[in-house]
């Protein structure tokens, strides 16, 4: 039986030597890649707008750097559960 591919707890968003968010763990992996699927789309205007030369302004460049960071996390908590053969997984 393979065993299903789920989160692990991944904090994020350090003030200090504490984190203010985590991924909670138990999430399964098709969730979970949805929620960072969806927090990546709601930067891509404004991240295609800052590439075109239009600045971030205030708040939305928080919500950029939030978004990604959500993601980011959620991404790492999935890539922690993975096994790979090699001990090496670029070199396999």
């Amino acid at each position: 039986m393979i065993k299903p591919l789920l989160t692990t707890e991944e904090r994020f968003s350090e003030i200090g030597d504490q984190s203010v968010f985590s991924v909670t763990p138990g999430i399964d992996a098709e969730t979970a890649l949805t929620k960072a699927s969806n927090l990546l789309s709601t930067i891509t205007g404004s991240i295609e707008l800052a590439g075109m030369g239009t600045p971030l302004e205030g708040n939305q460049a928080w919500m950029v750097l939030h978004s990604l960071e959500s993601a980011k996390a959620v991404i790492d908590a999935l890539w922690a559960t993975l096994q790979f053969d090699s001990p090496d997984p670029v070199e396999a």
